[in-house]
């Protein structure tokens, strides 16, 4: 801190006489005013057209650019200040080190409760509800140096509405491990896997079959060369209730990057073969090819091609995203298309990405959903959902099984979120799959209040 302390002495005799400026957002006697002050006296910063100084905003980039800027230009003779530019570089690097990779566990806690009531129009039902529960989610990270580390994590997924039974208290824990080996990363995880929420007493039909995405036990080797990433995995997709695993895959993803391309910016191909096996003796080979493009900072578009086989095109898969985000506003547009012969019987529940409300998009089925979210204050913002799901060739209605609409509008911050969300299932069938079909009622509604703490 020496060599800081010997530039902020320096910087408090470049007095450029500038005119006198008063920050209308730092009080008198603020802890930080006089060193403020100097530094604008120094022609080093001058605060926001609006008189502000706003100094608990994080800088972007351009701003720091701009710092330094004046500060080697105030400083004269760069070379003169090259040896405490470098002792500075090294005591920063220290300093950023200890907070990245604290000696001491970080942990970290998520908790949620909300009060949802709405109504189910089935049968002159009417209100359902209301319903109170509950999501703790913790985690504990500890770095042994830098490249290695030990994290645990706790969810308590649906354990606070749907009971709290033995099989869920076996899911509530993931561990995940990371050593460095030369050039590669090892990376170990033991999981639950994905788990199914299902609503057995029917007061919210939109959530029944909502899925919590929990890491899967796997070991990972990954490393990057250049413009090319490389990872060579295996995962325990299923597990069976004794411990016995029911299904193994080995799958690996290579990556290239490309960066200042004409007209697409930097762009980022993909490819992940997969090879699947159980104990019953069946096998599977399938695969993904993906493209991610970025032709501005704010625009990303994303395109997927999966093959289960290529027998026919009831074998493929396509998935769609259109992303804009700007730093009040972010919309996406995503769509996907699932064949009605895509995934393997032993695990066809896996491979497709889940919709914007958490759900399977299913075999022989097209979802198309949208997010879009606007930032009213710098503590309030509006965000609407929508998701619609048809068959395979685009068709929705009540002569089309699973078929279904759900829309929801929040409004709210980190903290505390009011909510308003409808599902329509015109057909009164919730689902094509034998296996997860329920009757339903044809229109429900939903709304309620969200409180979150997060330390």
């Amino acid at each position: 801190m020496r060599r800081l302390i010997s530039l902020l002495i320096f910087l408090s005799f470049c007095n450029l006489g500038a005119a006198e400026v008063k920050f209308r957002d730092l009080p008198d006697r603020h802890w930080a005013e006089a060193a403020v002050y100097k530094l604008v006296k120094a022609g080093i910063t001058s605060g926001y057209p609006d008189g502000t100084y706003q100094g608990l905003k994080n800088m972007n980039r351009q701003e720091i650019i701009v710092l330094l800027s004046k500060l080697a230009e105030k400083a004269g003779d760069i070379a003169a200040y090259e040896k405490l530019a470098a002792e500075l570089k090294t005591e920063w690097a220290a300093i950023k080190y200890q907070i990245e990779y604290p000696e001491k566990p970080q942990i970290d806690f998520d908790f949620q409760t909300r009060y949802r009531g709405g109504n189910v129009f089935l049968n002159n039902s009417g209100p359902h509800g209301p319903r109170v529960d509950y999501r703790l989610k913790a985690s504990a990270l500890r770095y042994f140096g830098k490249d290695h580390y030990i994290k645990l994590r706790m969810d308590t997924m649906d354990a606070g509405f749907n009971g709290f039974t033995r099989e869920a208290a076996t899911k509530l824990f993931d561990l995940e491990g990371k050593i460095k080996l030369g050039a590669f990363d090892l990376l170990g995880v033991i999981g639950p896997g994905t788990v199914t929420h299902t609503e057995t007493d029917g007061i919210i039909p939109s959530e029944d079959y909502y899925i919590y995405i929990r890491p899967k036990t796997s070991v990972k080797l990954s490393t990057s060369r250049g413009s090319l990433d490389f990872t060579l995995s295996y995962v325990t997709r299923q597990v069976k209730p004794w411990g016995e695993v029911g299904l193994n895959e080995i799958y690996s993803t290579a990556a290239i990057n490309y960066r200042n391309l004409p007209l697409l910016g930097k762009i980022k191909i993909t490819a992940t073969p997969r090879y699947l096996w159980n104990n019953n003796g069946l096998r599977d080979l399938r695969g993904e090819l993906q493209l991610d493009v970025y032709p501005l900072k704010f625009i990303n578009g994303q395109l997927l091609l999966g093959a289960g086989h290529v027998k026919s095109i009831h074998g493929l898969y396509a998935k769609g995203i259109f992303s804009l985000t700007t730093p009040r506003t972010a919309f996406s547009l995503k769509a996907q298309k699932v064949g009605s012969d895509y995934r393997a019987p032993m695990d066809k529940y896996e491979f497709v990405f889940l919709n914007n409300f958490c759900k399977l998009v299913l075999d022989g089925s097209v979802d198309i959903g949208l997010e879009f979210s606007q930032a009213l204050t710098d503590d309030l913002t509006l965000k609407l959902i929508s998701d619609m799901v048809l068959t395979g060739d685009y068709k929705y209605g009540e002569n089309y099984p699973g078929t279904s609409l759900t829309h929801e509008i929040d409004l709210g911050n980190d903290h505390i979120t009011l909510f308003y969300r409808g599902y329509f299932v015109p057909s009164g069938l919730s689902s094509v799959d034998p296996a997860m079909v329920r009757t339903i009622a044809t229109s429900s509604d939903l709304m309620g209040i969200s409180f979150s703490i997060k330390m």
